[in-house]
């Protein structure tokens, strides 16, 4: 009989045993993950004031502004509406979730000269503007200001939750880490931003968890909404399929005994990937009996890489390479490759399977996901994020010269990356 520290779906690391284990109060590591998260939004709100300060200073250009320029009367005349801090954090993409919140989706897709489908809202998700916009209604705020709350709020929660994943697996120093470099790493800075970045990293981190703890009913709960949060809950589907062939051969192994693998979950495992599945094909269809066009939501998405690729059909596992050789010819195609590999290798490693299945199985269904539908460009390195619990890696974390040189780096990098990917170009 196996008590609740010692379960099947908990196992620990060699170094840490189930006393010391249940000798650490949960809800003192939360609260611990909460005031390091709490110190990284310290650090990155400098950096993106001190970005604000300068492009004020300069007068730069603000793009995609999520409020409308206006004029306020002083006692000088009439000056300038200046942007809030909460403006600044509500560039970019944050304009297609402002007006989502504002007045849904459009019911006809705007066309080009040549008829082709231009960007327009369908291409993002209804989960978080729709959140926004409730919270909106409840306290009279703007768009902006309500959507970096929220925003900042569950990038707390996805950065507990991701303490939490890779805990139960590697460990508390590698749990740790892992906390570490994702809140204060080069990307964090988006966690405090407009976008619906922390909700769908959340709600993703919250189905791996539950996945690992074998509550597969539960777990559907975060992996559907995340299906209408951001692109990418498809690769849920595909890690639970793993998960169950993975579970089903362990018990093939145990001479096919029941407890191993007994049916009820396995009922319950496949119905979580069927329906998982579902909800992540469900926008493109939702999109089409909307719109009435069949293809509303890939041509959608394909609008954006007009300016990279030109206007071209989707083919799965094409873009990288596409990109690749447009732009870097025979030896692109190579590095695209050789990235590709390398990738395989390190994931296949025998000792980043003790981050057990499940972070593995996700980890790789997403990688994959990526490789299948995404065309690389600046928001590689965003979207890349739910990769995270792999940094969970005994490989990286039981070196203390490599952990601190990652996180040295990845600090570093954090304030190029707020000048770079948001104050020049978008994340």
């Amino acid at each position: 009989m196996h008590t609740a520290d010692t379960a099947p779906w908990s196992p620990l690391t060699e170094s840490e045993s189930a006393i010391e284990l249940a000798r650490r109060p949960l809800g003192r590591q939360v609260l611990q993950v909460v005031a390091l998260y709490a110190a990284s939004r310290v650090f990155s709100t400098v950096l993106l004031g001190v970005g604000m300060l300068v492009v004020l200073a300069h007068g730069w250009h603000l793009p995609w502004l999520t409020t409308t320029p206006s004029f306020e009367l002083t006692g000088r005349g009439w000056s300038p509406h200046v942007p809030s801090f909460a403006d600044i954090s509500a560039l970019w993409d944050a304009s297609h979730y402002a007006q989502i919140a504002r007045s849904g989706y459009p019911a006809v897709l705007p066309r080009s000269a040549n008829g082709s489908i231009s960007p327009n809202s369908w291409a993002f998700l209804p989960a978080y503007p729709l959140l926004v916009s409730a919270v909106q209604w409840l306290f009279g705020t703007g768009f902006a200001p309500t959507g970096v709350v929220v925003s900042l709020l569950f990038g707390g929660a996805a950065t507990v939750m991701l303490y939490l994943v890779v805990r139960d697996r590697a460990g508390f120093g590698s749990a740790w880490f892992t906390a570490t470099l994702f809140a204060f790493g080069p990307l964090a800075f988006v966690l405090q931003l407009a976008y619906a970045e922390s909700l769908f990293l959340f709600l993703f981190f919250s189905a791996l968890y539950l996945m690992q703890r074998r509550q597969y009913g539960w777990m559907l709960v975060p992996a559907v909404l995340a299906a209408f949060t951001r692109p990418g809950a498809l690769a849920l589907a595909l890690a639970l399929a793993v998960v169950f062939a993975v579970r089903w051969r362990a018990s093939r192994r145990a001479g096919g005994a029941t407890d191993a693998f007994p049916l009820s979950e396995r009922v319950k495992l496949a119905a979580a990937a069927v329906v998982t599945g579902l909800a992540g094909v469900a926008w493109p269809v939702i999109a089409w009996a909307v719109t009435g066009v069949v293809n509303a939501y890939t041509a959608t998405e394909l609008s954006w890489r007009y300016g990279f690729l030109g206007h071209t059909h989707f083919h799965p596992f094409t873009a990288w390479f596409e990109l690749a050789w447009r732009y870097l010819g025979v030896g692109g195609v190579l590095i695209i490759a050789a990235a590709v590999v390398l990738f395989a290798l390190w994931i296949g490693r025998r000792g980043i399977r003790s981050l057990g299945p499940e972070i593995v199985a996700t980890s790789a269904s997403y990688a994959l996901y990526l490789l299948a539908v995404f065309m690389p460009q600046q928001s590689i390195f965003r979207v890349a994020i739910p990769l995270a619990p792999l940094m969970g890696d005994p490989g990286i974390t039981q070196r203390t010269w490599l952990r601190r040189l990652v996180l040295i780096v990845a600090i570093a990098a954090q304030p190029v990356c707020v000048g770079v990917l948001w104050f020049y170009a978008n994340p």
